[in-house]
């Protein structure tokens, strides 16, 4: 184990963190809460760019949208960062947790890529299915790490 991974796991908060029988539930549940903003301005954003309700305007459904599933993002990666100093080196060691972040980065550049569109065309379509598809899987995935 590397002496920063074992500096995070030593860090007073983490330590406060694994003792409390409050504190490490609180950060989860508000995690489940950023991820359900993000996860669900994705699927209706996503879901319109493949033409379910193709009456909403997009531009209008897209501002609301970007706004809410960045604060369910920096919502999620705040507290998904807080219990992630609790077992640092556990999970670095994990191949599904690489994975997991590696997806998510990707899906950061699908977003950046698809939000720069400007028409819905079939790469949007496409790009639209894979962000259903990832962030469904790192949903997945995370749940899958509290088990594996």
């Amino acid at each position: 184990m590397s002496s920063p991974v074992m500096a995070l796991e030593g860090l007073w908060l983490a330590q406060t963190m694994k003792h409390s029988s409050w504190l490490y539930p609180t950060v989860e549940t508000m995690h489940i809460w950023g991820i359900g903003m993000l996860f669900g301005s994705v699927v209706i954003m996503d879901l319109r760019i493949l033409g379910v309700a193709s009456k909403l305007n997009l531009s209008d459904l897209s501002r609301l949208g970007v706004l809410v599933a960045l604060l369910g993002f920096g919502l999620a990666v705040l507290t998904g960062s807080l219990m992630f100093i609790t077992q640092a080196s556990e999970l670095i060691g994990s191949r599904l947790f690489i994975l997991k972040m590696c997806l998510i980065f990707l899906l950061l550049a699908n977003a950046i890529i698809l939000r720069m569109r400007t028409v819905s065309n079939g790469i949007s379509k496409a790009q639209a299915l894979i962000s259903l598809a990832g962030w469904a899987s790192v949903i997945g995935m995370g749940r899958w790490l509290a088990y594996l």
